[in-house]
């Protein structure tokens, strides 16, 4: 009888497990929780608008150039993008996950961070050009794709080197640390790539 009970209230217990149990239905599983994808691969925002003065490869003097003054001559190793009529800070992003190579002062430049990006499973140099000094991320540090790695600089001061407000940007194919903004023959654009092609390939 003693045995008959305590499995009657084992039984007993077991059933109102059963329906107290909640069924598994769509609304009751647990979120999974996914990482967001980076979409963000290009180095500042409305990229491609703002390229409206020096695109990739032109040439200029000081007399022929679209901007005014001009101080250099040459072909042009990037492209320029204008931010002259924006007054707030305008962040600048990692193309691709990468390795910053180098971060400080360059004349001519103002803040220049040079970052080796592997892309394809190929390894790149970007420059990123006329950047605030102060905001610039640190030298052998890691980025990833969408990171900001700095603002611009304000335009006609130290930041800048006293150039316009506008973001330097170039893709260097080659494994040594090139600095240069222009070249002086058409033949050295041969190891720069055209970062608006480049990114659509990307």
């Amino acid at each position: 009888m003693k045995k008959l009970l305590i499995i009657l209230i084992v039984l007993t217990g077991f059933s109102f497990l059963i329906f107290q149990a909640k069924p598994l239905t769509t609304d009751n599983i647990p979120e999974i929780k996914e990482e967001p994808e980076i979409e963000n691969t290009e180095p500042i925002d409305e990229f491609k608008e703002r390229i409206n003065k020096k695109p990739f490869g032109i040439f200029i003097t000081p007399e022929t150039s679209p901007v005014q003054p001009e101080r250099f001559s040459g072909y042009h190793t990037g492209v320029d993008v204008e931010y002259e009529d924006i007054e707030n800070e305008v962040s600048v992003f990692a193309i691709a996950d990468g390795l910053v190579k180098y971060s400080g002062w360059v004349s001519g430049y103002g803040g220049l961070l040079a970052i080796q990006h592997t892309v394809n499973e190929k390894e790149y140099l970007a420059i990123y050009g006329h950047l605030n000094p102060d905001s610039l991320v640190e030298k052998d540090e890691k980025v990833v794709q969408g990171q900001q790695i700095g603002i611009l600089g304000e335009g006609n001061t130290n930041e800048t080197d006293f150039e316009r407000k506008h973001l330097h940007f170039a893709i260097y194919s080659n494994s040594d640390i090139n600095l240069k903004g222009y070249v002086n023959n058409e033949s050295e654009l041969n190891d720069w790539i055209d970062p608006e092609i480049f990114l659509e390939q990307k």
